[in-house]
């Protein structure tokens, strides 16, 4: 058994318009529909014209269109729009080094599939790990 994504339950305060299930509507530049001031991506955003479900693909792969258009926003440009992929693959861990993989029709299951997710997932957090050694070093001068 899995569970969905939930939207918190302060948005509906917010005044900013919501989709049927709380999250925050918005257009292909990732504005609010109803505050262009309002950005969001990920697992809070119901992206209206182009509605995926909520995956982590989806969410990693908003942010450098997100980081862009805050950007073009805050200089005074027009944001452009993010069309995100149709499909993805899902690799779904289901404990002691088993994992499912799926995309459209296709499914299939094993070890081999668990070693596939483990190395994306380490490679992913690696890139951060990087980030740190990076703003570290260059507080410390040595870049």
């Amino acid at each position: 058994m899995t569970t969905g994504a939930a939207a918190p339950p302060w948005f509906p305060a917010t005044g900013l318009t919501l989709d049927e299930g709380g999250f925050l509507s918005v257009g292909p530049t990732l504005q609010s529909l109803s505050d262009p001031d309002v950005f969001a991506a990920g697992d809070c955003a119901a992206l209206v014209e182009s509605p995926r479900e909520k995956a982590g693909v989806y969410a990693v792969r908003a942010g450098p269109p997100l980081a862009r258009n805050l950007r073009r926003r805050a200089t005074g440009e027009a944001p452009t729009p993010w069309h995100p992929q149709r499909r993805h693959l899902a690799l779904i861990s289901t404990g002691e080094r088993y994992a499912v993989a799926s995309r459209g029709a296709f499914k299939a299951e094993g070890g081999w599939r668990w070693t596939v997710k483990d190395w994306i997932d380490r490679r992913w957090m690696r890139m951060y790990q990087d980030i740190d050694r990076i703003t570290a070093e260059r507080n410390l001068g040595k870049l």
